[in-house]
């Protein structure tokens, strides 16, 4: 029997094991989800059905927040997804605009998905997106209820909207200080500097080709796609073929890591220490390829 110290190590490689585990399952069940290929408009839609469907976004009305998230579009903004981010940047006075986003690490502390009224051009009509089943899925807190400043929670084992598998938007990212959004968010209190907190922001705008999938339910003779838990709603800007190569390059990623960690696990038990040697050093070599990035940006915002 190996040491308790030990086999506490092998326990907290279990437990990581098995978030990530189900983490990779749920990717598998969504692959299994995407459709065969980027789809054509299906000749008849029925309430009740399953549709794919791959066109130009429509945009009736924009999201509220849209000039915030989305600097100078030409285009209305029909959706976009966002994660808002704290710096471990322990200088209250630094700003995003003097240090940078680039320069920073960020972490996520909140995601979400907003909206206006949207749809996807099916041809001889336009299939209304109702994307709320994503926000209650993954229990994304809306944009107007986030308290920004406080504790501000960081927990590496959560799955944010911004990083689950049913969406695959890439064709546009945008970074924005909080401050724009002030008046809209809620500060922990009035000493909290929007400045330093980031929003990133991946919108989908009229005219963007995308592909959704999703189920059909007609509201008063209009077809809304939405998100069920028999059939979740997918969306991608890249086609389906696009978010299916991602996703089996995330599992086979996550699959890798999973091994790795269950091979360190079963040699710990009989007492073979070689491979969480290995793993300290991969992890130290990590950790100064990052510290010695870091100094670099530092240097150079330094002499700039």
């Amino acid at each position: 029997m190996p040491p308790t110290i030990v086999l506490i190590l092998i326990a907290v490689l279990v437990v990581i094991v098995l978030a990530h585990g189900y983490r990779t399952l749920t990717a598998l069940l969504v692959l299994r989800s995407l459709p065969s290929g980027d789809a054509d408009t299906p000749s008849s839609i029925v309430d009740g059905g399953s549709v794919a469907l791959t066109g130009e976004l429509t945009v009736e009305e924009p999201v509220e927040t849209a000039a915030a998230a989305v600097e100078d579009a030409d285009r209305p903004v029909g959706t976009y997804l966002w994660q808002s981010r704290f710096s471990d940047n322990s200088n209250s006075d630094l700003t995003i605009e003097d240090w940078g986003w680039k320069r920073q690490h960020w972490h996520t502390f909140a995601s979400g998905i907003e909206w206006g009224r949207f749809g996807v051009d099916a041809g001889s009509q336009t299939v209304r997106i109702d994307p709320s089943w994503l926000r209650t899925a993954l229990d994304a807190e809306r944009l107007e209820e986030l308290e920004i400043g406080g504790i501000n929670k960081h927990d590496r084992l959560s799955v944010y909207l911004w990083d689950s598998w049913y969406t695959y938007l890439r064709n546009r990212i945008e970074h924005r200080s909080f401050r724009r959004f002030a008046g809209y968010v809620q500060r922990h209190n009035n000493e909290i500097d929007l400045n330093r907190y980031l929003l990133e922001a991946r919108p989908l705008l009229e005219g963007d080709e995308v592909s959704v999938s999703g189920e059909i339910q007609v509201e008063q003779g209009e077809p809304v796609l939405r998100g069920t838990d028999d059939v979740p709603l997918l969306l991608s800007d890249k086609g389906f073929d696009g978010h299916r190569r991602w996703l089996k390059r995330r599992v086979l990623r996550k699959a890798a890591f999973i091994t790795g960690l269950l091979v360190v696990a079963v040699s710990l038990w009989f007492e073979v220490y070689i491979p969480l040697g290995v793993l300290i050093v991969s992890w130290l070599l990590y950790g100064a390829y990052n510290f010695v990035q870091d100094a670099g940006t530092l240097l150079e915002w330094i002499r700039s």
